[in-house]
């Protein structure tokens, strides 16, 4: 994989494409970076909370929602690649160019920071930390027992992004590891407690044959299924950012945030000019454009978007719905993997109940990584450089964010993490997607050189991401959020 940028970032001069990688399982295996962060971003609360809640019921009618939603991220996300491969700019600075201007990427920063600066993966895993080892801090000032744990996990996100050489490098070592501990540990307590039956179930909920039979679920709320509908909830737009990091393409040439031991680099958030009317360079994009294309479909779509959510519904049924069916309770938020983690104990032993608290933690810690670095910190320094505002180089921006991001973590876990404060992060991310699709459509059939501009298959996908997104959203607002006011406020 390319290195680092010899020659500062500057957008005037042409660039050279660099060599791609070849397209074949070992470029792949070379390519795997970006997708394994969007793996690892993607499967965290959804899986962990969602899934398994609505298996425990039984309700695996509206599944087929999740396969629709996979198809329509992964146009979405595909297009995102392949805008940044070809600019090295962000989905996020080159929403500067679209109207009003200047706007957008203000809009990103703002609405990422108020949806995802609460750490709500986070708040799972340590408490999950805190049973699993059974360590817990004194009780003092009302701080809950997990929360030295919370200390440690933030302190440890701060070390990491201040000291190594580059934050990218980093998460994608560290999320290649975390991808595969996820899938050893999800498969293994699937297969120790699901039936044939189970697996069954759940793939006709996948491929809708079980709503066409069977209709829509009455004891499924319609908030769950509307959150289904964004689930597995990948990267969606900030994958531009890893693979610019990566160095696909023009992203060799644009500049990565660097550790406090080493100097920054010069960061550009302008378009990277490249000769598009010269074969060669043509060729070589393309096979760029091809390789994040098929890492995207490998890692995340196939094994991260299809397979692991299914195992997670598998083992929610297998986990809980026994339980439900005597007891009537249902669990949710962080309760629904504690408490398979408690009939996994009671079952098959503490062994099995370990392995399930460790599968929470890995779900969901890891997420934070990439939510303070990219989601926060990279986006809103992102609409500072392109303000034309920034006296400072891009790390020192960056690092201001992400260090305000984390110390106030320290008091946002311990706010009350109730299940239906992430419905409203995964509703929200729906309207973000509809959004990022439009603007995408705009941007790549506007900016991209001939040859590289959206499809007609991928056209319609995304406005059907668009209209969709849109219209459920409007749908619920009209007709099940009133209600749902009403339960819970009225008297």
């Amino acid at each position: 994989m390319p290195s680092d940028a010899t020659a500062s970032p500057d957008e005037r001069s042409i660039h050279a494409v660099p060599n791609p990688l070849p397209l074949t399982l070992a470029g792949m295996l070379a390519a795997l970076g970006p997708q394994a962060i969007n793996f690892g971003i993607s499967i965290g609360g959804g899986e962990a909370y969602l899934l398994p809640n609505i298996s425990a019921r039984g309700t695996l009618q509206m599944h087929w929602l999740m396969t629709i939603s996979v198809i329509l991220e992964t146009a979405l996300v595909y297009e995102c690649i392949k805008y940044s491969t070809c600019t090295g700019r962000s989905f996020f600075a080159a929403t500067s160019d679209l109207k009003p201007y200047g706007f957008w990427p203000w809009f990103w920063a703002a609405v990422t920071i108020l949806t995802f600066a609460w750490p709500a993966w986070m708040g799972g895993a340590i408490i999950a930390a805190q049973r699993f080892t059974g360590i817990a801090n004194p009780p003092i000032w009302g701080l809950p027992p997990y929360y030295i744990w919370a200390v440690i996990a933030l302190a440890l996100v701060l070390i990491v992004f201040y000291f190594s050489d580059r934050t990218y490098a980093f998460l994608s070592k560290f999320f290649m590891v975390i991808m595969v501990a996820n899938i050893v540990l999800v498969l293994l307590i699937t297969v120790i407690a699901a039936k044939p039956e189970h697996y069954w179930q759940v793939l006709l909920g996948y491929t809708g044959i079980s709503f066409l039979t069977d209709g829509y679920p009455e004891a499924l709320p319609k908030t769950d299924a509307l959150a289904l509908f964004n689930q597995p909830g990948g990267s969606l737009m900030w994958v531009s950012f890893w693979v610019i990091s990566a160095g696909f393409g023009m992203g060799l040439y644009a500049g990565q945030v660097t550790g406090v031991l080493r100097p920054p680099e010069r960061i550009t958030v302008q378009e990277l000019r490249w000769d598009t009317s010269d074969p060669e360079e043509r060729r070589k994009m393309h096979q760029w454009v091809k390789m994040g294309g098929y890492s995207l479909i490998l890692w995340w779509t196939i094994i991260g978007g299809l397979l692991m959510t299914y195992l997670y519904s598998v083992a929610g049924l297998a986990y809980l719905h026994e339980d439900f069916l005597k007891t009537g309770q249902i669990p949710t938020g962080v309760q629904v993997p504690l408490q398979m983690a408690t009939v996994a104990t009671g079952v098959l032993g503490p062994t099995a109940g370990w392995l399930m608290l460790l599968v929470i933690m890995v779900t969901l810690y890891d997420a934070q990584f990439p939510i303070y670095d990219t989601y926060i910190g990279r986006t809103t320094c992102d609409a500072i450089a392109i303000s034309g505002r920034a006296r400072r180089p891009y790390r020192f921006y960056y690092f201001v964010v992400v260090t305000v991001a984390v110390v106030a973590g320290l008091y946002l876990v311990t706010v009350a993490q109730p299940f239906v404060l992430w419905i409203g992060v995964a509703i929200s991310a729906l309207i973000y997607r509809s959004i990022g699709a439009w603007q995408i459509l705009l941007l790549n059939n506007r900016r991209l050189a001939r040859g590289f501009k959206v499809s007609r298959l991928i056209t319609w996908l995304l406005w059907i991401t668009v209209v969709t997104g849109f219209g459920g959203v409007g749908l619920w607002a009209i007709f099940v959020l009133p209600g749902e006011i009403a339960k819970r406020f009225g008297s």
